[in-house]
């Protein structure tokens, strides 16, 4: 905000010094019209300048005092033009060629701002659209507008505007982007307005009148539009969640992937390519403080977050701390499911490198995480070394236990498919066992070192228990499962093959029901 402060302090400053030192030294007697003796240009300017005065003076306040969007160019771009309004307004003795002088250097100042504005909101530099042919075009010709009725003033008009052309060109490169359209158009107002001058094909009142109307409307344009575009991006920023982290950063990351694995890409390609990256990448929330929180809302839910927060988790010794420690809810008829993959102890011993066991168990569990997105009823709960624990329909507000188990037995089913698609470094493909029981349960943080969500119960061991009895690659189910999975339809053909008398460790012998792929 102090490098706009500068800028506009700058401005009043030159502009004052250029009508007091320069205009003086060229033109010793200005002889020029005072406007308020031209009766038709002085009300157009008064009219027009009241309206726009009013216009940006709320503009003004509102980016200052209201908005919730700190944008210092829309700030100081409606600070100098309202200097510029104010001039023409409580100047009595003003010349028309103080205010073109007065116009030249609000220009200088103003169209530099509004191509940052521009691209700020693409992602660009002002390098990036030659902003120098513009300077080029724009400066010099603050200098001659006191030759106005020389030649000279002709023929560098003619020969500033050749930059101005290759500006344009440059920023019509840019034309798939928001925003280019309206601003080549505004260029393109003040070009035909400039002719009309230079050529005098209009009076000088309908051409000062056409300036005045074009500049305020031209600028207030781009700050309402720039600035409302620039809010919805501030709104979506700030309403990311995790969830949508995940899905930029997914493409962002198939974005850099698709460009490794094409070398050839056409130029337009690549500038849509880069534009994507920037847009979604502005997209990940400068703060992470609410993702924290959400986080944190995930692993523990139904409010249990709060209760670890108001305990002052992991504070240390005193009134108060780990008070949030045995916080649970209970659950009535909840189905677990835990998966382990086969040999696993012999995986480990046969791969002593524990950086081959951890990647190979990061792929397992990315594929299987990737597959239970697929159904909204199931909550993966944890992982401990080779064992994946599953639990259905935690958020439910009624009961639905036929969706459930059919989700279940369906996941348990791809989980069986998927792990083959996965190879060990010996090529030896993997096999996985699951058990799969209902039950009563209670959900909670136990501890209060590290939170963590753990759901505790009998339904929990017996899930556990036929999952270490199961058969290789097979989903072994409780009687409570079986019984719902008989009357669901799963659009192929289910056999379930009874085991009777299988033991349990700590729990006794009992009927069980298998099914594989």
């Amino acid at each position: 905000m102090i490098s706009t402060l500068c800028y506009v302090v700058m401005y009043y400053n030159i502009d004052k010094l250029l009508q007091t030192l320069y205009l003086p030294y060229i033109i010793p007697n200005n002889n020029y019209e005072i406007i308020s003796n031209n009766e038709g240009l002085y009300f157009l300017l008064k009219i027009t300048s009241y309206f726009m005065l009013a216009l940006h003076s709320y503009t003004l306040l509102y980016g200052l005092f209201i908005s919730t969007i700190n944008d210092k160019n829309c700030v100081a771009l409606s600070f100098i033009y309202t200097k510029h309004l104010r001039d023409i307004l409580v100047s009595h003795n003003y010349t028309t060629m103080e205010y073109e002088l007065n116009r030249g250097v609000m220009w200088v100042f103003t169209t530099p701002l509004m191509l940052k504005m521009y691209c700020d909101a693409n992602y660009l530099s002002v390098w990036d659209i030659n902003i120098h042919y513009h300077l080029i075009a724009i400066v010099p010709h603050v200098f001659v507008i006191p030759f106005k009725t020389q030649t000279i003033y002709l023929l560098s008009t003619i020969l500033l505007s050749i930059p101005e052309v290759f500006f344009l060109k440059s920023l019509h490169k840019y034309k798939q982007l928001p925003f280019t359209n309206l601003y080549i158009l505004i260029w393109v107002v003040f070009m035909l307005i400039n002719i009309l001058d230079i050529t005098q094909l209009s009076s000088s009142i309908v051409i000062h009148a056409l300036y005045n109307l074009a500049d305020t409307l031209c600028k207030f344009i781009c700050i309402v539009v720039i600035c409302n575009y620039n809010k919805q991006e501030i709104v979506v920023r700030e309403n990311m969640d995790l969830q949508s982290v995940q899905f930029v950063s997914h493409v962002i990351k198939s974005i850099k992937e698709f460009e490794k694995n094409n070398i050839k890409l056409t130029p337009f390609c690549r500038d849509l390519m880069l534009y994507c990256k920037k847009k979604f990448v502005d997209k990940i929330p400068k703060s992470n403080e609410k993702l924290k929180l959400e986080l944190l809302r995930r692993l523990l839910p139904f409010d249990l977050d709060l209760d670890y927060i108001k305990a002052g988790a992991g504070a240390g010794a005193g009134a108060g701390a780990g008070a949030g420690a045995g916080a649970n809810k209970e659950f009535k008829m909840i189905c677990i499911m835990f998966m382990d993959i086969v040999n696993y102890t012999e995986l480990s011993n046969r791969y002593k490198n524990c950086d081959t066991i951890f990647k190979l168990l990061n792929d397992v569990y990315n594929q299987f995480d990737n597959i239970i997105k697929k159904y909204s009823h199931l909550q993966k709960i944890e992982t401990i070394g080779d064992a994946y624990m599953v639990v259905g329909d935690i958020y439910r507000e009624e009961l639905n236990h036929k969706v459930v188990v059919k989700e279940i037995i369906l996941l348990g089913l791809e989980f069986i498919k998927e792990v083959k698609t996965i190879k060990t470094p010996d090529n030896i493909p993997l096999c996985i066992r699951i058990g799969i029981n209902m039950g009563n349960v209670n959900i909670g943080i136990l501890g209060n070192e590290i939170p963590r969500l753990c759901v505790v119960g009998n339904a929990v061991n017996v899930s556990a228990r036929l999952q270490t009895t199961a058969e290789t690659d097979t989903i072994q189910m409780s009687r409570h499962i079986y019984e719902q999975a008989e009357e669901i339809d799963f659009g192929m053909n289910m056999e379930y093959i009874k085991k009777e008398n299988v033991f349990l460790k700590n729990i006794g012998s009992i009927t069980t029901y298998n099914i594989s792929l």
